[in-house]
């Protein structure tokens, strides 16, 4: 008898197992919005509205974002570059390659935001998106 109710509760407990790494595995998916999320972006009168898919940004538009090195920051905006990465904390040594955020001018080691941009168009630090601006100039006209 009791190795019919140990075989009942070994295969209940396997069971349980399985149907919560299908709950999990479907959170996850659910949970987190893959990289073409789509997003309804509305005027501020309401009438017309567009969906954007949001996306990184690809190579192309990447490359035309200026990259420079830390060096030639500090001579150009003088104390007010800030001193570290904020996406990976380190200090900026002389040397580094940042890229420039051309719409709100945040600085980035290259290789720490184009991996960021790549996932999402926006600013790090400020999330400024240069493809919601583009969406809604569209929409306008």
């Amino acid at each position: 008898m009791t190795d019919i109710l140990f075989a009942i509760g070994l295969f209940l407990f396997i069971v349980f197992i399985m149907v919560m790494k299908i709950l999990i595995s479907f959170c996850k998916h659910s949970l987190s919005p893959g990289p073409h999320q789509i997003r309804n972006l509305t005027t501020g009168d309401q009438q017309h509205s567009i969906n954007a898919i949001e996306l990184g940004l690809d190579e192309a538009t990447l490359r035309n974002y200026p990259k420079l090195i830390y060096a030639q920051a500090k001579l150009h905006k003088g104390n007010s570059t800030a001193s570290c990465c904020s996406i990976c904390l380190a200090d900026y040594k002389d040397t580094d390659v940042l890229r420039l955020l051309p719409d709100c001018g945040h600085l980035f080691h290259v290789k720490c935001v184009d991996p960021w941009l790549q996932q999402q168009a926006t600013c790090p630090v400020c999330r400024n998106s240069p493809l919601a601006e583009t969406a809604l100039s569209v929409e306008r006209h």
